[in-house]
């Protein structure tokens, strides 16, 4: 049951923000079962006076692998247990002194690589970062890396470290290989609400931020969106409610905008919204790193949320722009940050606004039901490869351009050509719609260039709004409600050649370029299953070149 926070009164909305203190579950669910298990992913509400009690023990830890002669810290973990520090290696960076952090959350074999060049392995730690310990990326990161490590220490295991919750298969791994330390988070919280427990914290201390300056802007946030504050007082309430509200009026596609010292912080918002509210054929589509155009062009179902750096230059700022979206009567929510450890507070500012919303949603904001599916049909790609030593799966050559791609069921089109099934994509696509460019390829910024090109191009032409997450990431951040969502999406996927052989994962027998082009597959027959509208396209080794001839025939058949 979903209803409109103005369909209720201001003494129903303060009951309300009164149950959400007390935990109530059923602001999520009706059923016995679900509510249990919402309740043990409520402890991000209180988990502020737990990490001051071991923020000493963080900050020990900081400074022992400091004396250790540690110089760079890797971080191997996937989705929410990775996004909050790549956010603040982002926009904080390492401080004088202390380790560069490298967050390594893909399985592609050239960023693993990177990796690997020129590495000095006595001053390198890992820290493993996995909540359940058995996410596969994570858990292959281990096992080749730790393969090096063996192979050039007396003690690999010191060069260890692990994050995550009581119990798991990661927690008697570290014990069994002697990791240096094992930080246990409390195990009643979800991971893309972890930001402010140890597997946000303890990054943050290794890049040498002021963990109590951090943790004070979080305590300063939770106390004005406490349950003693008027609802229309309350920062987080009313976030929640701008959420909910415009997400019910169909107006669903979020669009966040941010000062550029601050903007990295969207990719950790685009989990948040997308994997909580993205259910049900319901929730909010975040759309991040979109260049700004003229509103004209813009759809009706645009929602804008500003985030704002004091002492921006007016040059750098969104401000006019902001201003024209407001004429044009554009919905756009404001949200001021004095500096850049105001980022402590909108963790929390945001949690709780997603969980509003997804209240008002009349979804669980604390499971991801459509994410599994990926992950089966990647490990049935792995496995029959193993058994067969060849990928499942054949594709079309493009008469007119030579590009490889296929399609999912419902375009049906393929034989007849590339632009064709482009062509059907948006033919198909209402209005209100979105595209979702997928790219199984390196952190590339010239990757990010062409496909930015490409994003404009759509928008400007057909006025839907497109998105952009590389692959296998977007798996745990956006995955979710690509299948759970709004029924209104297609997908693009985008894979290349492997350049050589690959080293084999231990254990796990394929190579990462194997893993990363069975993770593509098995979203693709994932997103197939949902009905969904998908190409695949196959680049050749040179994915840069493939991206820009697949854009001119994009080009082509928007135009036509």
């Amino acid at each position: 049951m979903f209803y409109r926070p103005s369909d209720i009164t201001d003494t129903e909305k303060m009951a309300l923000l009164s149950r959400f203190w007390q935990k109530d579950p059923s602001l999520w669910a009706d059923n016995p079962e679900t509510c249990k298990q919402i309740v043990n992913r409520l402890g991000w509400l209180d988990i502020l006076p737990k990490m001051r009690r071991v923020q000493m023990e963080i900050t020990e830890f900081v400074q022992d692998i400091r004396h250790r002669g540690i110089r760079e810290v890797v971080l191997l973990g996937m989705g929410g247990s990775s996004l909050c520090p790549l956010v603040l290696s982002k926009i904080f960076g390492s401080q004088e002194g202390f380790p560069v952090l490298k967050v390594l959350d893909t399985t592609d074999p050239e960023e693993i690589e990177k990796v690997v060049r020129d590495r000095d392995w006595e001053a390198t730690l890992f820290l493993v970062a996995s909540k359940s310990g058995t996410t596969l990326e994570p858990n292959a990161l281990f096992r080749y890396f730790w393969s090096l490590v063996e192979d050039r220490s007396s003690d690999p295991g010191s060069h260890f470290v692990a994050i995550t919750d009581p119990g798991t298969p990661l927690e008697e791994l570290a014990k069994r290989h002697g990791f240096l330390k094992t930080f246990l988070n409390p195990p009643d919280i979800g991971g893309r609400y972890s930001a402010l427990s140890y597997f946000g914290l303890v990054p943050a201390a290794i890049l040498g931020m002021d963990l109590d300056t951090l943790l004070q802007r979080a305590e300063e946030m939770v106390k004005r969106c406490g349950p003693d504050m008027a609802w229309n007082k309350n920062p987080g309430y009313r976030l929640g409610i701008f959420l909910g509200e415009f997400g019910l009026h169909s107006r669903d596609k979020l669009t966040i905008l941010a000062d550029p010292p601050i903007r990295p912080f969207g990719l950790w918002l685009e989990q948040l919204i997308a994997e909580s509210t993205g259910k049900e054929t319901r929730g909010l589509v975040p759309i991040v790193g979109e260049s700004t155009g003229i509103p004209g062009f813009y759809g009706g179902e645009r929602i804008f949320v500003y985030l704002r750096l004091r002492g921006t230059p007016y040059g750098d700022s969104l401000e006019d722009f902001v201003s024209e979206l407001k004429n044009a009567d554009f919905p756009v929510y404001e949200i001021w940050l004095e500096d850049l450890y105001d980022l402590g507070g909108q963790f929390f500012l945001w949690e709780m606004a997603t969980a509003i919303a997804s209240h008002f949603f009349g979804i669980n904001a604390f499971d991801e039901p459509n994410v599994q599916l990926a992950k089966k049909k990647t490990a049935e790609v792995v496995n029959i490869y193993r058994t067969k030593g060849k990928m499942p799966i054949e594709f079309w050559i493009d008469p007119f351009s030579q590009i490889r791609f296929r399609t999912s069921r419902i375009l049906a089109t393929s034989m007849k050509g590339l632009s064709r099934c482009i062509m059907e994509i948006f033919k198909g696509m209402p209005s209100w719609g979105y595209l979702a460019f997928l790219p199984y390829l390196p952190y590339d910024p010239e990757v990010e260039e062409i496909i930015g090109e490409m994003r404009y191009i759509v928008r400007q032409e057909k006025g839907c709004a497109t998105t952009m997450g590389f692959g296998p990431r977007y798996l745990h951040s956006t995955g979710q409600i690509h299948k759970g969502g709004p029924l209104s999406a297609a997908f693009l996927i985008f894979t290349r050649r492997g350049k050589k052989d690959y080293p084999i994962v231990p254990d796990i027998g394929v190579s990462f370029w194997h893993i990363q082009f069975a993770q593509a597959l098995g979203d693709f027959e994932a997103l197939c299953e949902s009905n969904m509208r998908v190409i695949h396209i196959h680049m050749p080794h040179d994915y840069q070149q493939g991206l820009r001839d697949f854009g001119k025939v994009l080009l082509r058949a928007i135009s036509m």
